[in-house]
């Protein structure tokens, strides 16, 4: 049984041709800690329904968007602090600025990084 509970993880993050299975989801997850406490919050982002898209001002139905922003309140167990943070993407989901206030953005290491960096970046 252990076997192929490593087996199915395996698949979900090497996936097939190079590309992790977890990049194909709609939804990643980002994880701060608060400056007052400590804690580590993992926060859930779903990117079909949290991303609002900005358009030009002279946009017209259909058109594209120049990019998308998040704009993101969590509160820990621990503590009140308020974690904001904003992050902003190119019109392929790629990163283009974040910024955070009562806290620090915890990076991932190794596969698990790759895996949500390559999420952020996939396109609707």
């Amino acid at each position: 049984m252990l076997t192929k509970l490593a087996e199915a993880l395996e698949r979900l993050f090497e996936g097939s041709e190079g590309e992790p299975l977890v990049c194909l989801a709609r939804s990643f997850t980002l994880t701060v800690r608060c400056e007052r406490c400590g804690e580590v919050i993992p926060v859930r982002i779903d990117r079909d329904h949290e991303l609002q898209a900005v358009h030009a001002e002279d946009a017209e139905e259909g058109d594209r968007p120049l990019e998308y922003v998040l704009r993101k309140e969590v509160v820990g167990e621990d503590c009140q602090n308020l974690v904001r943070f904003t992050l902003r993407f190119d019109c392929d989901h790629g990163l283009l600025e974040s910024q955070i206030e009562g806290g620090e953005f915890v990076e991932k290491r190794g596969r698990e990084r790759a895996a949500l960096e390559e999420s952020a970046e996939l396109s609707t």
